[in-house]
């Protein structure tokens, strides 16, 4: 009995080592995580320090034109695809595969399985890719996104003419002429919200 005594006795003082080693190294750990993240964070706030209010504006507003840039790039590249498939009987491009449609605000039909006369509904007067909607949809972007501020506007401008430019070389020449219908109404838009706030609109012909 004694002998099965200290030897419960040495089990229990080799557990509770055991358990003491493994809570050091814990305490170690955690401590160098700890300090690991406090070194982080004190590399993010020296680099957020080193950057003034302007340049973090700046920074905002290029980042709200390149948002611009795609959701323009992408509307106009859709929409002449399917003007393409409405006026012939040519498949939609693959390429469209890789078009974020419910980005843009598109739950309809999938878009490469459109009938011709489907297509045809889609760009017409009350159509989701028609002029109306299409320009609509990216003036209200701009001008939601950017609010009252002139020079966020004036970004935003620059990103619809970009967009739009871009989807011409995704296009391979030039678009079918109600991409260029909507583009002029959508910049029309904004430019007539940068003047209504006494702010000089940009020249931007598209």
């Amino acid at each position: 009995m004694q002998i099965n005594s200290y030897s419960r006795v040495a089990m229990e003082s080799q557990i509770s080592n055991r358990k003491a080693d493994l809570n050091t190294k814990l305490e170690d750990t955690n401590t160098k995580s700890a300090n690991s993240t406090k070194d982080i964070d004190k590399d993010k706030l020296d680099k957020l320090a080193s950057l003034s209010g302007k340049s973090i504006t700046e920074l905002y507003t290029m980042s709200f034109m390149q948002q611009t840039l795609n959701i323009s790039s992408s509307n106009s590249f859709s929409q002449a695809n399917i003007a393409n498939l409405a006026n012939s009987n040519n498949s939609l491009s693959s390429i469209l595969s890789s078009v974020d449609f419910k980005a843009i605000g598109y739950e309809g039909k999938d878009i490469l399985s459109l009938s011709s006369e489907e297509a045809k509904e889609l760009i017409g007067e009350d159509g989701f890719f028609g002029v109306t909607k299409t320009s609509q949809r990216l003036a209200d972007f701009v001008i939601n996104g950017a609010g009252e501020d002139i020079d966020k506007l004036q970004k935003g401008l620059e990103g619809l003419k970009s967009g739009f430019e871009q989807a011409e070389k995704m296009w391979g020449g030039k678009l079918p002429d109600i991409s260029y219908e909507t583009i002029d109404k959508a910049i029309e838009k904004v430019t007539q919200k940068i003047n209504g706030l006494g702010g000089n609109s940009l020249d931007i012909n598209a």
